[in-house]
């Protein structure tokens, strides 16, 4: 089991106690020190700065609790904003009919393109491209996405 998948076990249960949604989790730095990045949401309402405090207290106190890890660290807690990235295939089946970007393998190479989420099965996407030619993504050749800010006209 890899580190995200050790500090989702410790932290999720309590996130959720707490009104959230773990969205996802980040790790970026060097051997010595890390940065970890935790993404919440909620379904009612967005997240503010209050909401990203009380998960950083709760989530302090429990990784210095743990003995996770060998290395010093910093924590982020933040929303997964209006451009959010996708961190599992599961979490696209909320957002049929939103614009996104997805990279996955083709014939070899990495290819991205963008188009409406018209689709979604536990093992495939469904993106409708601009010329309404619509693309067939399968679980196994996805690589990631995000979700594409559009303004309403």
């Amino acid at each position: 089991m890899d580190i995200k998948e050790k500090i989702k076990l410790l932290i999720e249960s309590d996130i959720v106690n707490l009104g959230y949604v773990l969205w996802g989790i980040e790790i970026s730095g060097n051997s010595i020190s890390k940065l970890i990045r935790l993404f919440i949401d909620k379904t009612n309402g967005r997240i503010d700065l209050l909401d990203c405090e009380k998960v950083s207290n709760q989530v302090m106190e429990l990784l210095g609790n743990s003995d996770l890890f060998d290395f010093k660290y910093r924590l982020e807690v933040s929303s997964p904003g209006i451009e959010r990235s996708f961190f599992n295939f599961n979490q696209h089946e909320d957002f049929i009919g939103n614009l996104i970007e997805i990279k996955f393998k083709n014939e070899n190479k990495n290819k991205t393109i963008r188009g409406e989420l018209t689709k979604f099965e536990t093992e495939s996407l469904e993106i409708k491209l601009e010329n309404n030619i619509y693309e067939k993504i399968d679980l196994r050749n996805y690589l990631s996405s995000k979700l594409i800010y559009k303004e309403s006209i």
